[in-house]
């Protein structure tokens, strides 16, 4: 999967919003400001080229939608963060979250609890 800019990610989110649809449909989607209408159709279509994102003609209208779903695209970003980011390391992962105070309490005991659970499947 190709690297996508963060205009390319937004435009990626709007269609997944809505399906699919025709540049202005993507367009309104989009939090304002707007980009401008030709922005967005550059952008679909560089999109288009790197595999996140297809089309059918109806008349003269493009409705385009995505070929790549949220939890693909989403696998693949947090796949490259924990290669990249954290050297491949679980510990060194979670512990940047847990100790950087980004995960509640709340979330702490379901994670706990998430990991005892698997503990005891794998014994």
């Amino acid at each position: 999967m190709q690297e996508i800019t963060k205009a390319q990610e937004d435009i990626l989110k709007a269609l997944w919003k809505i399906d699919d649809g025709a540049i202005g449909d993507i367009l309104n989607a989009l939090p304002q400001p707007h980009p401008a209408y030709n922005t967005v159709a550059t952008v679909i279509k560089v999109l288009e080229k790197k595999g996140y994102v297809s089309h059918k003609t109806y008349g003269k209208t493009n409705v385009y939608f995505p070929i790549v779903s949220r939890k693909e695209y989403g696998q693949h970003v947090v796949k490259d963060a924990f290669n990249g980011l954290f050297n491949s390391s679980l510990n060194q992962m979670v512990s940047y979250f847990v100790k950087g105070k980004e995960v509640g309490i709340d979330e702490l005991e379901e994670l706990k609890q998430m990991i005892e659970t698997e503990i005891e499947k794998q014994k």
